[in-house]
């Protein structure tokens, strides 16, 4: 039995990965993608070997609730040691995703400082210079009913260190320092999501090269740029002047992101490697910057969301570029493999097998956006018309050097297709694929996850 680690950088771009990460060994999956555009999505089908639809986890309902044992539940059965680190809220025990797991932490995003402790994440994002925000923060937590003590001391890590609320306490420093704390005196299973590269794109200052960024109003950039005449999208009384972000702003403060990440995980890799017989390191999903007139990842299916990184390191995996296509689906039924074939095999294929069987097809699934955003989108005076045009379903399917995916704009494709009727397999495949949605969506959501969640760009 071996010890396999699984790491998601999440939001990271396959572009951007493969020039800040480009010191890490094993075969590099050129050609690897998720199932789904967002971070619910695409970790339930690393969890549970199906696509979203079929586990029942899209932006209707939000949980790993399926009846079917998770990859932990199944290694933990077959007597691994099983412990996650996770800096999302969408996959934290919040949503069940602590199922089989022995041990789960968290970080600031899935364990943020009750209502009691300053906000310092909101009062960096409207302050630059981050040691004149901590007096400034610092002068208003005095003020405040806030517990003092606390906030002194997440501001302190967060504003004078330089680090987003501090190695100590958050996201891949904390990992890293989990990693070298770590000896597997037995079969060990180790998951970790780290969220360095997701919005607000907020780097430590020694990595900035534009100041903090925050996206703002992205998702409604995108909204309007689905009509010719943008006013369309607005009813009365919202303003019109909106332009929406800087893109190459926005896109730099996001490299400083992928850049500190490749730093800090580096240390973390040097201690996986020396503990673990596998890592496996890869992209939950990408993000866009306005190209195709869409930002960040809650819409659509183009290549620079869906196409992620993927990178396996142990035996059996040469330092090697592979082009033939793989799925998330694929990493669940690898590690399955690499455990001695420990429990049902779902989908997918061992990714050893990759380069010599490329006739495999996957499916890419938008499904929508989440009725939290429908609610955020009313509230800001957005024609429910509006709303519509982006809370709809698309496909995608991905075939050895081909990638082709519905949108608004038609049928969009990259490569030459294995088939004269893409579309038609597209429909074939997804008949083959089980839709388990129960049609149910997640209840109210609590208020303090509700604020990370808007924090985060979800609403």
């Amino acid at each position: 039995m071996t010890n396999i680690a699984v790491v998601v950088l999440d939001t990271v771009r396959a572009d951007a990965f493969g020039e800040a990460f480009e010191w890490l060994p094993g075969t590099w999956f050129d050609a690897a993608y998720s199932t789904s555009h967002w971070t619910g999505g695409a970790h339930a089908s690393l969890f549970t070997g199906m696509y979203p639809s079929e586990a029942d986890v899209t932006v209707a309902d939000w949980a790993l609730s399926t009846p079917e044992r998770t990859l932990a539940e199944q290694l933990s059965a077959a007597g691994y040691r099983t412990r996650a680190f996770s800096a999302n809220i969408n996959v934290s025990p919040a949503y069940g995703y602590d199922r089989g797991f022995d041990v789960f932490d968290g970080t600031r995003d899935t364990e943020y400082p009750t209502a009691s402790v300053f906000n310092w994440y909101r009062h960096l994002e409207e302050n630059e210079h981050p040691r004149l925000a901590y007096l400034t923060g610092a002068a208003a937590a005095l003020r405040g009913d806030y517990d003092t003590g606390r906030s002194l001391r997440f501001g302190l890590a967060e504003a004078v260190t330089g680090t987003p609320l501090g190695d100590s306490d958050a996201g891949a420093g904390r990992f890293r320092d989990l990693a070298r704390s770590l000896s597997p005196s037995g079969p060990t299973f180790l998951f970790a999501n780290l969220m360095e590269a997701h919005q607000p794109y907020r780097a430590p200052p020694a990595y900035r090269s534009s100041g903090t960024y925050d996206l703002g109003p992205a998702f409604e950039a995108t909204l309007r740029n689905r009509f010719d005449d943008p006013d369309e999208a607005l009813a009365d009384g919202v303003d019109r002047e909106h332009t929406g972000p800087d893109p190459e702003r926005a896109r730099a403060a996001y490299e400083d992101c992928v850049r500190y990440l490749s730093d800090v995980y580096r240390e973390a890799f040097e201690a996986l490697s020396a503990r673990f017989d596998y890592v496996i390191t890869l992209g939950d999903h990408g993000e866009l910057f306005g190209e195709h007139g869409v930002w960040e990842h809650g819409y659509g299916l183009y290549s620079e969301v869906t196409n992620v990184p993927l990178v396996v390191t142990g035996p059996e995996f040469s330092d090697e570029r592979v082009d033939a296509p793989v799925s998330l689906l694929d990493v669940y039924h690898t590690v399955l493999a690499l455990a001695d074939g420990t429990g049902p095999n779902r989908r997918g294929r061992d990714l050893r097998t990759a380069n010599g069987d490329r006739g495999v097809t996957y499916l890419t699934e938008y499904n929508g956006i989440a009725s939290m955003r429908r609610e955020a989108l009313r509230e800001r005076g957005y024609a429910p018309a509006a709303i519509d045009a982006v809370d709809v379903e698309y496909r995608g399917l991905v075939a050895d050097g081909y990638y082709g995916f519905q949108s608004d704009e038609g049928w969009i494709e990259t490569g030459e297709s294995p088939t004269e009727t893409p579309q038609e397999e597209l429909a074939a495949l997804r008949e083959e694929v089980p839709d388990n949605r129960d049609g149910d969506e997640t209840g109210p959501v609590d208020p303090e996850i509700r604020e990370r969640l808007e924090e985060l760009g979800y609403a």
